[in-house]
């Protein structure tokens, strides 16, 4: 008899799902996920985070078009775009008579940090009741262009988005993906540089059902989706008042 909580099962078969029916969710259960989504751990209770719930259907092809035209965007039940928020923040401190004092750098840390943790704690509630998720790092591909299409005022930045529905049963993953040796990622007291065997053994792991290092290569390396999503992130920054120059977030339109 297994002594580990049955909550845990939830994450030993996360599985990316891309191909949904398109059922409704219960608002019942939308609304459990939003909550367990909002009992996140925040920064000194700064709760630095939108979501942008899409349920226009124009925009929704819209973004899904922007987002490498992924059609599981268009099908599930629901999309979220995850965004940082310092712009409410700074109206906050700014009711409290004071000046806004966060500069950039800090802003992108803990608004970034603060959302990721709001979308985990979703998804692992939304999995919970059987549902699937699916992380859209497209978003980046054309950030600014999605900020002004969500109206989002400077000091809100997209990072990235959330699908969440109903699985089609014929199109589950049959298998959960590996991960990199636990030595790679999990140390003690200090770094411990992975030497060249240590780095073919993850390559080999992570290539147990197709060749990993054309992954790799894809979005990592010169010239791949990260390199030519940089750009776009610069202008992104930039129109969302989230340039880093060392002065505080200006939220001003």
């Amino acid at each position: 008899m297994s002594t580990e909580p049955p909550i845990l099962d939830v994450f030993w078969q996360h599985r990316t799902i891309r191909f949904f029916l398109r059922q409704p969710i219960p608002p019942e259960h939308l609304d459990l996920i939003i909550q367990a989504g909002r009992r996140a751990p925040t920064d000194a209770q700064g709760q630095m985070f939108a979501f942008i719930r899409v349920t226009d259907p124009v925009l929704r092809d819209r973004l899904a078009t922007l987002c490498n035209d992924q059609q599981h965007i268009r099908d599930a039940a629901e999309f979220f775009v995850v965004c940082l928020d310092v712009h409410r923040l700074r109206l906050l401190v700014e009711r409290c008579g004071r000046a806004f004092g966060m500069g950039p750098r800090i802003s992108l840390i803990y608004g970034a940090t603060d959302a990721t943790m709001v979308a985990q704690n979703m998804v692992v509630a939304a999995e919970a009741l059987g549902y699937g998720t699916c992380y859209i790092g497209a978003v980046q591909n054309n950030t600014d262009v999605i900020a002004r299409a969500l109206a989002l005022p400077k000091g809100v930045l997209p990072l990235y988005g959330l699908c969440i529905g109903v699985p089609d049963p014929e199109r589950i993953p049959p298998y959960t993906r590996p991960r990199i040796p636990q030595a790679l990622t999990f140390m003690e007291n200090c770094y411990r540089e992975p030497s060249p065997e240590a780095l073919d053994e993850a390559i080999a792991v992570m290539s147990a059902r197709g060749d990993w290092r054309d992954n790799l290569v894809r979005y990592f390396a010169a010239g791949g989706t990260m390199a030519q999503r940089e750009p776009v992130m610069a202008r992104a920054w930039r129109q969302q008042g989230l340039e880093v120059d060392g002065s505080p977030v200006n939220s001003e339109r």
